[in-house]
């Protein structure tokens, strides 16, 4: 919390919003040049703590507990950029034909939860399908896939699909003092070399 420059410019209306119990996200970013690369993103999808101890849990665990990556390095940490999505209680999306899905899913606002029992669980934010150029049938699909299931598994009525909405504060650049709030909608599609 330190680093994103929130323990000195916070007002008590802010405060009291930090300490209620919240969902979030972070995500790191290592800085390559013009582009960045995924390095660590862990979040709690339950409100079971205040929002400010949720982000400072999540931050630690993205850096040092993803098991996608090894532990963040010291001197990575001037190449990193820390992302913190603050996210809305997740609610079912229920239809009465699962091919009509994509059609109440909103790629831009929506964040998606594909579950199937206990087993099976993915989550995708709402900025990820912005920054992959998806459509929402492909957002479905992935998140499918994220959960380790077939990317037709949204089909399935045994498969839960949760929606959530969420709220982006990104530092600029590394150990920027200047902290972006991002809608979903307004993140940019990467551009992909598919060349190399």
């Amino acid at each position: 919390m330190k680093k994103l420059g929130l323990q000195s410019s916070i007002s008590y209306k802010e405060s009291e919003v930090l300490n209620k119990k919240g969902l979030a996200f972070v995500t790191l970013e290592t800085l390559l040049g013009e582009t960045t690369t995924l390095r660590g993103c862990i979040g709690y999808v339950e409100a079971v703590a205040p929002l400010k101890e949720i982000v400072k849990n999540a931050a630690i665990a993205a850096a040092f507990s993803d098991p996608r990556f090894p532990p963040l390095m010291k001197d990575e940490i001037n190449n990193i950029i820390i992302e913190v999505t603050v996210l809305t209680k997740p609610e079912e999306v229920v239809v009465d034909d699962r091919k009509e899905l994509p059609k109440v899913i909103k790629v831009g606002r929506d964040g998606l939860i594909v579950e199937k029992g206990i087993l099976y669980s993915g989550l995708l934010l709402p900025q990820v399908p912005m920054e992959y150029c998806w459509d929402e049938e492909t957002f479905l699909a992935e998140t499918c896939l994220k959960a380790g299931l077939s990317p037709d598994c949204w089909l399935d009525k045994n498969v839960r699909i949760k929606r959530f909405e969420g709220i982006i504060f990104r530092e600029k650049y590394p150990n920027s003092d200047e902290i972006l709030m991002i809608k979903p909608s307004d993140v940019k599609c990467k551009p992909f070399d598919f060349s190399e």
